[in-house]
């Protein structure tokens, strides 16, 4: 049988949770390993929430990729009302801070210290879009009102349409979506992107619950119907520029996940890109997954597209695929709905 191949540009994930400690010790291999950068979000323990604690954090993180790791850490700033507008001024030509992250209060792991209020900051998005610094959002309202499965869309109407109205200029990413009504949102504006998630293109909310619960598949923002789906991956399929990767991919220990009030969250890492190969594959758009995981996101943080190149090739039998990763406090199941792999990285 005659090998079939990918060949792509180095591919990046623009959304991605490291932790720290032993936890990034373990998970951050599966980073450096697939992709040539990654934005780390800054929900910590104790967030990051000024240019010196990124700074910290990223030399953290530097100290455990090998030497000659074709890698680079790209990092972020929690929005707090401690953030100055200096502090915004110097992220605007800081090396490698490249956004500034909002967090409704409540919204998802470690966001106490996210907003309420959002007109309160009207005044640093000010400064954001005349520096040109890029505002990533958690788009959920957190108002128990609010149907859980419906936070997505409320926010975008109630908070983020004013958001660009108030800040036309303002270069804004929108994390993880994963609806339908996200999609047809995006592509009407001018100045706004999205991250679209490897476990929204592939699961829906029935997997997740239908014929019992199941706790690995758990995330916020959560699951949505296959509707939303299947426009989400017409979205990363479309190779439209505004539409790119970005894993949220977030490793929680067994005992963590498996709970009366179990953790969100989706660790997704180490089979991300032939997860996405097979995917991409099966909707006959695999020319079109290099704009998705390699050009698109790199265009909209306004970097220069990487040089060199990885190839995938497809096995004629299904690989031996990592199932979990042990750490001290449990293990931490890796994402893989498909079951069976077929497309590895050539090295």
């Amino acid at each position: 049988m005659e090998k079939i191949f990918l060949d792509i540009l180095r591919p990046d994930d623009w959304h991605v949770h490291l932790r720290e400690g032993e936890m990034l010790s373990s998970v951050l291999p599966f980073t450096y390993e697939n992709f040539g950068s990654a934005l780390i979000m800054p929900n910590l323990d104790t967030p990051i929430t000024n240019i010196s604690l990124a700074d910290n954090y990223y030399n953290e993180i530097c100290k455990q990729i090998p030497k000659g790791a074709e890698f680079t850490p790209n990092m972020t700033l929690y929005l707090t009302n401690y953030l100055s507008k200096d502090e915004i001024r110097k992220v605007s030509t800081h090396k490698y801070i490249k956004a500034i992250k909002m967090y409704p209060k409540g919204a998802t792991t470690n966001s106490d210290s996210g907003i309420s209020d959002f007109k309160n900051f009207y005044h640093l998005f000010e400064v954001m879009e005349e520096s040109g610094v890029i505002l990533s959002i958690h788009g959920e309202v957190t108002d128990e009102k609010v149907d859980v499965f419906e936070r997505e869309s409320v926010f975008i109407e109630k908070v983020l349409t004013k958001i660009i109205k108030q800040f036309p200029n303002l270069k804004i990413v929108l994390e993880h979506i994963t609806s339908a009504d996200a999609v047809k949102f995006i592509n009407e504006q001018s100045m706004v992107a999205a991250t679209i998630t490897i476990h929204h293109l592939m699961v829906n909310r029935n997997i997740m619950l239908s014929k019992g619960i199941r706790p690995d598949f758990y995330c916020a923002p959560i699951l949505k119907t296959e509707y939303d789906r299947r426009a989400l991956v017409q979205a990363a399929i479309s190779g439209n520029r505004k539409f790119f990767l970005g894993t949220d991919s977030a490793p929680h220990v067994e005992g963590k996940k498996i709970a009366s009030c179990g953790c969100a969250g989706i660790f997704s890492s180490p089979l991300a890109i032939p997860l996405l190969i097979q995917l991409f594959e099966k909707h006959s758009s695999l020319k079109k997954i290099e704009p998705f995981v390699s050009k698109n996101g790199r265009a909209f943080y306004g970097l220069r597209q990487h040089k060199d190149r990885v190839r995938y090739v497809k096995r004629p039998k299904s690989i031996k695929v990592i199932k979990d990763i042990k750490t001290s406090d449990g293990k931490i199941t890796v994402f893989n709905p498909y079951g069976e792999i077929y497309w590895e990285k050539e090295n």
